[in-house]
């Protein structure tokens, strides 16, 4: 059923679910099929490092550069992961602002490009870059809650 909905399968799959929204900036969880409990994240920066490890972690899809950064961090060796939690759990969890599911397909030019559901509004969306997925997610919880608080 949930496929039908959301019309893509995939192993990376993140669900996106947004329940606040304080001073232009969002809070919510994360939902993968590699973890029983929600990654929490307090703004949309935390919201996409977290995706990006998870994505290192499990290699896919593979970054086509190597990420830029002013100090080293040692790496850890790639460790196996495992399914933990079915697609149809992870499908059930709502946010009380919005829900999002994504699929990014490519690292690219060091940002994402891939495929964003927005379940209320049961629409899909391709976005280039992970700017782009932030303005589609912004603008749907425009619509969806009638614009930001001022």
């Amino acid at each position: 059923m949930a496929e039908q909905i959301y019309g893509f399968e995939a192993r990376n799959l993140v669900m996106v679910c947004v329940d606040e929204e304080e001073k232009e900036e969002y809070k919510g969880r994360l939902y993968h099929q590699y973890k029983e409990e929600p990654v929490g994240f307090d703004n949309v920066l935390q919201m996409i490092k977290r995706m990006e490890e998870f994505y290192d972690t499990l290699n896919y899809p593979q970054a086509s550069t190597k990420a830029r950064c002013f100090v080293e961090k040692r790496k850890h060796g790639r460790r196996e992961v495992t399914k933990v939690t079915d697609r149809e759990k992870i499908f059930r969890q709502k946010g009380e602002l919005g829900t999002f599911v994504i699929r990014v397909q490519y690292r690219q030019n060091a940002t994402w490009q891939g495929q964003v559901t927005w379940a209320e509004g049961q629409e899909t969306r391709s976005f280039r870059s992970a700017l782009e997925l932030l303005k589609l997610i912004d603008n749907a919880l425009e619509t969806e809650g009638g614009g930001h608080e001022e």
